[in-house]
């Protein structure tokens, strides 16, 4: 059996690294300045070069971050103590987060159009849960299962949740209906991924290598982590960059 050396400590640390990796690209990117009315010159900007050839890397590495993440929700929901507790948190840093989320990639205080990744994660969660309940091998609990499913794809879509909306929350099912099967997990995992991103593939070498213990635990540290970088972003993009621009000009 080959050794398996990830914690769940460590893969959450990759996966902050990596999503931290592609917002600051997403939010900082010199070329979104041109909807913004703010001059973007290719060719007397060496920043702007660097940023061109650069941040594409950042966000492609930043692929890895949200099939981490989902892994990394499935164990949380096989080990919590408290279940309504784990449901509740997401909920909370999911309107806590929307706000960030809106200004950093929508520039607005509200934007319908998009919701932020904690409610992609609030939705599987809840979806797992139902299917947790009703996991006894019966017609009866299939089709109420298949019906959890239904609905978790159906809201995320009609919420327009980040990472794909229906992706999120399949890849979530996927990796709880084959938890116990750690090549099928990866498989399938990777099948639905892959209507999403190539490079969110790379992420499944990293879980098939999960060992089962968590690691460093840092219980708050990833939820005040989201909404904070987002502000943080933010600031630095309304505050220096632009302002930076405009000077430049």
């Amino acid at each position: 059996m080959a050794s398996k050396f990830f914690t769940g400590s460590q893969l959450k640390w990759l996966a902050i690294i990596s999503m931290l990796l592609d917002h600051t690209a997403k939010i900082i990117s010199f070329q979104q300045y041109a909807v913004l009315s703010v001059p973007y010159a290719t060719d007397s900007s060496v920043i702007a070069e660097v940023t061109k050839t650069v941040f594409p890397i950042f966000i492609t590495i930043g692929r890895l971050a949200f099939p981490l993440f989902c892994f990394l929700l499935v164990q949380g929901f096989i080990h919590t103590s408290n279940l309504s507790r784990y449901s509740l948190r997401l909920f909370l840093f999911a309107l806590l987060s929307e706000i960030p989320y809106d200004l950093a990639f929508s520039k607005q205080w509200f934007d319908w159009q998009s919701q932020n990744v904690f409610f992609t994660l609030l939705i599987g969660l809840l979806v797992i849960t139902g299917l947790k309940r009703y996991q006894g091998r019966s017609i009866k609990n299939y089709l109420i299962s298949s019906m959890f499913i239904l609905c978790g794809i159906f809201s995320a879509e009609w919420l327009h949740t980040d990472y794909g909306g229906w992706i999120g929350v399949l890849l979530i099912v996927v990796l709880y209906i084959f938890r116990n099967h750690n090549l099928l997990k990866c498989v399938f995992g990777g099948a639905v991924i892959l209507q999403n991103s190539l490079f969110g593939l790379l992420a499944f070498p990293l879980i098939y290598f999960y060992n089962d213990q968590r690691g460093k635990q840092m219980k708050y540290f990833f939820y005040w982590f989201y909404p904070v970088h987002l502000l943080l972003l933010t600031a630095i993009q309304q505050f220096i960059i632009v302002p930076y621009l405009l000077n430049m000009f």
